[in-house]
């Protein structure tokens, strides 16, 4: 798609998902939001409701690739993914051939060889693909077919195939944020694996219980209980990062930058699948990045100053209109929904 899509134009032509996912303007609407953004798109589908499934189809393939900022590295990366599905389709043992560097590194960040498979799937409307989702503010629970539980936070997505198992292991793909309590289960007298992709990194479990978030190119994992592998991508190669449990694991794609932390009440970070908000001293700017990725809500400061001030509270994650009420009276805070 070489110009930008718009509502005169659309009447006029028909525009597929893979359409959507090479568009620039489509991709920085997706992966970075403004009010300006979301009034053209919600305005343009609005007036395109037939496209409505397909747009969905295409943001979901924008995350789950793990697209960035840079929208010529995002088309150059999905015409690798394609000459590497193709050169598969004809060659199962083939050498592979050199890459541009900035190609490489694009596909190293994902994971080529299993996130790109499962982007596959969507990029061409492949029909064995199950998505599980949340609304904002919803908590769902949701049953794998292993037997597993996973608790989605608002505004989240779990994508996995029927061929989702293998003898080797289990794979999902996470948009959001995620409780997971992982059924042990074991093959040819071994434990068989589960694996969590995010955009960012792999998350690689046996049994345990573990919270996962992924937004905004960022990753951060909190062990309860078991243990983990992480699978964090570098320049050239792939870095192994093993988790306790008490340990938080944050990694910035953009930055590079990884970071381990310990905390002494690592259930207090998931406590919202429990219907629980809790707040120890939590500066407002990420109270707000909270309510905006989970609720569809956006905090408006009056000066930069209250940003930096500490909130300290617990309330119910399905009432969040009492939340709203202490934020505004106690900080003069305005407090609209994202349309």
């Amino acid at each position: 798609m070489k110009k930008r899509i718009s509502v005169k134009a659309m009447k006029k032509s028909h525009y597929t998902t893979r359409d959507f996912v090479l568009d620039r303007h489509f991709q920085s609407w997706v992966l970075n939001p403004t009010d300006e953004k979301d009034q053209y798109w919600q305005t343009w589908i609005k007036q395109n409701p037939e496209y409505d499934k397909i747009i969905a189809e295409a943001r979901d393939t924008v995350l789950l690739l793990g697209f960035t900022s840079d929208p010529e590295a995002n088309n150059d990366f999905v015409e690798v993914w394609k000459k590497v599905r193709q050169d598969t389709a004809t060659s199962v043992s083939g050498k592979v051939k050199p890459l541009r560097a900035s190609f490489y590194y694009k596909a190293a960040a994902v994971f080529v060889g299993t996130l790109m498979l499962a982007a596959g799937y969507l990029l061409y409307l492949k029909p064995d693909v199950t998505v599980y989702s949340s609304a904002y503010g919803e908590i769902k629970e949701v049953t794998l077919p292993d037997g597993s539980q996973v608790t989605l936070n608002g505004n989240s997505r779990l994508h996995l195939s029927d061929s989702w198992q293998s003898s080797s292991g289990r794979e999902v793909f996470l948009e959001g944020e995620a409780f997971f309590d992982i059924k042990h289960i074991e093959h040819q007298g071994a434990a068989k694996k589960f694996v969590v992709h995010t955009s960012e990194l792999g998350v690689e479990v046996l049994g345990t219980t573990f919270n996962v978030t992924s937004r905004h190119e960022e990753t951060e994992v909190v062990l309860n209980t078991g243990k983990v592998r992480l699978y964090i991508p570098q320049d050239t190669d792939t870095a192994e990062v093993m988790m306790v449990p008490g340990e938080l694991v944050s990694f910035d794609k953009v930055k590079g930058n990884t970071i381990v932390h310990h905390v002494e009440t690592p259930g207090q970070l998931s406590s919202w699948k429990d219907n629980q908000l809790i707040f120890d001293g939590t500066p407002l700017l990420e109270i707000s990045q909270i309510l905006r990725d989970t609720y569809g809500l956006e905090i408006h400061f009056p000066n930069d100053s209250v940003k930096r001030k500490r909130f300290k509270g617990t309330f119910l994650a399905n009432d969040i209109d009492i939340l709203k009420e202490a934020l505004t009276q106690t900080y003069n805070l305005k407090i609209i929904e994202n349309k």
